[in-house]
């Protein structure tokens, strides 16, 4: 496909490489900046009562309509996001899944058959608590997408998800919630006779073992995600999830089969070997986890940190926002930025791509 004519807005048009973003596009006039033509995505244009079951578990990702179209220059700087509030509204969603099994056991005589939860009763009942947790941060982080826009927006908007990539999608979310309840129950040694308790199944230091865990798992991110962009036949095992240049939450989980195994299985198994986490906290981190990875790949525009990790960090210039995804995401195969929890690893060998709207005021 031959780069599109300039038009009156002096807009020009890149040829996409195959192995990055594929071959289904279409042409979508920008700004003067250069832009990579955008993935079909006819889906969105289809009333829901015709859309296929694919198609409309990932309209649970959509925002509003004007979170893809160009919008003009906000001349403001980004709001500051209360951390307190985020920290509040985790607590929130967190919370009740455990508070129901500790109920249960307080409830529940200890003499009834029914009083303790076989590994697989809790695997079941964690896993729709994460689906749960899931569908409420996507309605969480697409308010904030439609309140406070969202970053390059006067340039380009968000993406769709591209049609061949729904069905793929919503397989990698399924994939996704499932194996990171089963591995958070096996890593953290789930027993049946030990219910939710801070002080017991879950340290009272647990904010501190949770942000360790997190940093030991950007270590290893880190190491894989710059190896996949820096060594050229490795790429192509990372290119599907680059298939958007400016994503949106659940966009974080789109991968290939070698890229969810790594991301899914590995890392988390090297991080609980320098850390390890009880099953429960296990829980904890996960959604903590699965919060960072859907707000890093939101795009609101607003300064918005780690929630755990982010106040001990910044003044190192090691904290992690919105916008250091986004421009690795911006960026492509040349993107910088590469770790997804800090930018400790970033800083320190020199892979940093500074911020350009994100400043903290």
């Amino acid at each position: 496909m031959p780069p599109a004519t300039p038009t009156m807005t002096e807009t020009t048009y890149e040829k996409p490489t195959n192995d990055e973003l594929g071959t289904d596009f279409e042409r979508v006039p920008f700004s003067t900046v250069s832009y990579k033509l955008r993935a079909t995505a006819n889906w969105v244009k289809k009333p829901y009562s015709k859309r296929s079951f694919w198609e409309r578990l990932a309209t649970l990702d959509l925002a509003s309509d004007k979170c893809y179209v160009v919008q003009p220059q906000n001349p403001k700087p980004p709001p500051n996001l209360s951390v307190w509030r985020e920290r509040l509204w985790l607590t929130l969603a967190i919370a009740p899944a455990l508070i129901i099994q500790a109920l249960w056991y307080y409830i529940i005589p200890e003499t009834n058959n029914f009083h303790t939860w076989h590994p697989i009763v809790a695997f079941i009942f964690y896993h729709l608590a994460f689906v749960a947790f899931t569908i409420t941060l996507i309605k969480h982080l697409t308010y904030y997408m439609d309140v406070y826009g969202t970053f390059d927006e006067h340039n380009r908007p968000r993406d769709y998800v591209p049609d061949k990539y729904v069905p793929r999608l919503v397989i990698s979310v399924l994939i996704y919630t499932l194996a990171r309840t089963g591995g958070g129950l096996i890593l953290g040694g789930y027993d049946r006779h030990s219910p939710p308790s801070l002080g017991h199944s879950i340290s009272w230091l647990f904010p501190i073992k949770i942000g360790l865990w997190l940093i030991s798992l950007d270590f290893f991110f880190y190491t894989y995600h710059r190896t996949v962009h820096t060594i050229p036949f490795l790429w192509k095992y990372h290119s599907k999830h680059h298939s958007t240049k400016h994503p949106t939450p659940l966009q974080s989980i789109l991968a290939d089969d070698i890229q969810e195994i790594i991301e899914i299985l590995l890392i988390p198994l090297f991080a609980s070997l320098v850390m390890p986490l009880s099953a429960h906290e296990f829980w904890i981190a996960q959604c903590i986890l699965m919060y960072i990875e859907g707000m890093g790949h939101s795009g609101v525009r607003a300064f918005w940190t780690h929630p755990l990790v982010g106040e001990v960090l910044r003044p190192f210039g090691m904290d992690l926002t919105i916008e250091d995804h986004d421009l690795h995401h911006r960026y492509g195969k040349s993107g910088k930025n590469y770790g997804k929890q800090t930018r400790i690893f970033d800083r320190i060998f020199n892979t940093i791509d500074e911020r350009v709207e994100g400043i903290e005021k």
